[in-house]
C-alpha cells in the first residue's frame, strides 16, 4: 500500500521510518563494498571490511522493524539515487562520501531525536552508538580522509564531489519529507499541518547544512 497519509500517529509511520533507515544502510553497505576496487592497499581494504561490518549491524536491526515490503520498495530506489548519480571515483572520494553522509545523518538525528517516539529509536535507546562518532572504524577512517585531502594541492575535484553529493542528499530528503508528511510530522512534532511541518523540517535541514559547510571549510574544501 502506498503511504501518503498525514497522521503522525499512524503505525505505518514506523514502517516508513525504518524503511528509510534500512535503505540508507543498504546503500551505505553497497557503496562501501563496491569501493574495494579503489582501495590502494590491504590496510584500506580491511578498513572497508570493518566499516561494512558496522553498517551491517544497523541494517540487521532495521530489518527487524520492516513489516511492509511495498513501503521499502517505494523508498529504496529514492535513497539509491544518491549512489547512482554521485558515484565515488577515487579512494579519497570513498572516504569523503562516508564521512559526509554519516555526519549529515548524525546532525539531523541530533536535532530530531528528542521528538521521536520509542518505536522510532534503536534497541539501545539512542542513535549515538550506531553513528559511532569518534569510535570504531570512524577514527582510522576520518584520520585517513584528512591525511589524504590535506596532502592534495588541488582540492577542486573533492569540493565538487562534496557539493554534488550533498545536493543529491538534500534533493532526496526533500522528496521524502514532501511525500511522507506523516513521517515529517513525527520527526518535528509540529502538529500544525503540512506547511508547519515542512517549515520546521526545512529549519532543521538548514542547520544541518550549515554544520556541513563548516566541516568542509575545516577540510580545506569549498562548500
Amino acid at each position: 500500500m502506498s503511504i501518503d497519509d498525514t497522521n503522525p500517529n499512524d503505525s505505518r509511520v514506523v514502517t516508513v521510518f525504518w524503511s528509510v533507515v534500512a535503505s540508507c544502510a543498504l546503500h551505505g553497505f553497497s557503496a562501501t563494498v563496491s569501493a574495494m576496487s579503489l582501495a590502494p592497499g590491504l590496510p584500506e581494504r580491511f578498513l572497508l571490511v570493518d566499516r561494512s561490518a558496522e553498517v551491517q549491524k544497523v541494517l540487521a536491526e532495521a530489518r527487524t522493524h520492516l513489516t511492509d515490503s511495498a513501503v521499502l520498495a517505494e523508498v529504496e530506489p529514492l535513497i539509491g539515487s544518491v549512489e547512482e548519480y554521485v558515484p565515488s571515483r577515487s579512494w579519497s572520494q570513498v572516504l569523503l562520501r562516508d564521512h559526509i553522509i554519516v555526519e549529515l545523518i548524525a546532525d539531523f538525528l541530533d536535532r530530531v531525536e528528542p521528538n521521536l517516539e520509542p518505536e522510532l529509536c534503536p534497541a539501545c535507546g539512542s542513535f549515538g552508538p550506531w553513528l559511532g562518532r569518534g569510535t570504531g572504524s570512524r577514527v582510522p577512517w576520518d584520520t585517513a580522509m584528512r591525511h589524504i585531502i590535506a596532502a592534495q594541492h588541488n582540492k577542486s575535484a573533492e569540493s565538487l564531489f562534496a557539493r554534488r553529493l550533498v545536493g543529491e542528499v538534500l534533493s532526496v530528503a526533500q522528496r521524502l519529507f514532501a511525500r511522507y508528511q506523516a513521517l515529517t510530522s513525527a520527526l518535528t512534532k509540529a502538529g500544525g499541518g503540512e506547511f508547519d511541518d515542512l517549515d520546521l523540517i526545512n529549519e532543521v535541514m538548514a542547520g544541518v547544512l550549515s554544520a556541513h559547510d563548516e566541516r568542509m571549510i575545516d577540510l580545506g574544501l569549498e562548500p
